[in-house]
């Protein structure tokens, strides 16, 4: 990825915690666009790293990779996962807990 525009209109992440939870499809359009915008121009596949391909690939089939750096740790995830963990509600904590207590017994 290259550099996001330097000054952006509207801080992406302040965009996406706004929105969360709405569930609406002109929300949703908002914060791909923020992140899109955050994030710059993809790079293409050609100049990635043969092992960057791989794991993009991975990730674009809805399998995200983690990748260990120098500074801590990278989650490669596709932009629509992203957007979907984002913007569509989650379980209550009760309704996690009832379905464990189901797959437990």
């Amino acid at each position: 990825m290259t550099k996001g525009s330097p000054t952006p209109e509207v801080d992406w992440k302040l965009l996406v915690r706004s929105l969360k939870g709405t569930g609406t499809s002109e929300g949703r359009m908002l914060v791909q666009k923020a992140i899109l915008e955050a994030g710059g121009f993809p790079l293409r596949l050609r100049e990635a790293r043969r092992r960057l391909f791989i794991l993009t690939t991975s990730a674009s089939e809805g399998r995200p990779a983690i990748i260990e750096t120098e500074s801590g740790l990278v989650c490669v995830i596709a932009l629509d996962d992203l957007v979907d963990v984002v913007m569509e509600r989650g379980p209550t904590l009760a309704q996690v807990m009832e379905a464990a207590r189901g797959n437990s017994q």
